[in-house]
């Protein structure tokens, strides 16, 4: 991810950023005053997310949860972070964020899903990790390599305290959601 050209020259509110990413012509994210331009995924990486998206949209047809694409802009109040994970479940109605007139930004996820890449891996498994945690309504998190067979899921306890599992086959389990993720499918039919 790169900074927007003038990022480092100015500390943007969040309002100033929605005025910007809303007439942008790329997905741009936000993270305490600062703007990230963030560059298209590889067809891999795109393979992959599409899988876990139809795979947790089936699994969540007619319950009260949803799936949704990287389209999706969540934020962390608590971080002054927003993203686009690349597959976010919100459970019941979308909690807008009221700071975003367009409404196009929710506060409320139960699941973050990000794959990463050699170029992601250290904001994903480090920052974009440590802010989805401060997100209340999150349940869980899952972060998939896309160039091994490897998904970790960082699961909220009971007590407040984060448990990590890691899978390189079988079934990933998504207690928050009542739902799995079977390794084979998420890495089924990629590109090479």
């Amino acid at each position: 991810m790169n900074a927007f050209a003038v990022a480092r020259e100015h500390v943007f509110t969040f309002e100033e950023y929605l005025r910007i990413a809303e007439h942008g012509p790329t997905r741009l994210e936000f993270w305490e005053g600062v703007i990230l331009d963030m560059a298209g995924g590889s067809p891999r990486h795109s393979a992959i997310c599409n899988n876990i998206g139809r795979i947790l949209g089936g699994h969540l047809r007619g319950r009260p949860c949803r799936a949704y694409d990287a389209n999706l802009r969540v934020r962390s109040t608590v971080v002054n972070r927003a993203t686009y994970a690349d597959v976010a479940v919100v459970c019941g109605p979308l909690e807008r964020d009221p700071a975003d007139k367009t409404g196009q930004t929710v506060l409320n996820p139960s699941v973050l899903v990000e794959v990463h890449s050699p170029s992601t891996v250290a904001d994903d498994c480090g920052p974009k990790l440590d802010c989805y945690r401060t997100i209340a309504s999150v349940k869980a998190i899952v972060l998939v390599s896309q160039d091994e067979r490897r998904i970790v899921v960082h699961e909220r306890q009971p007590d407040g305290r984060w448990a990590e599992t890691v899978h390189t086959s079988g079934i990933v389990e998504l207690a928050a959601i009542d739902c799995t993720l079977p390794v084979d499918e998420v890495y089924e039919d990629l590109p090479e």
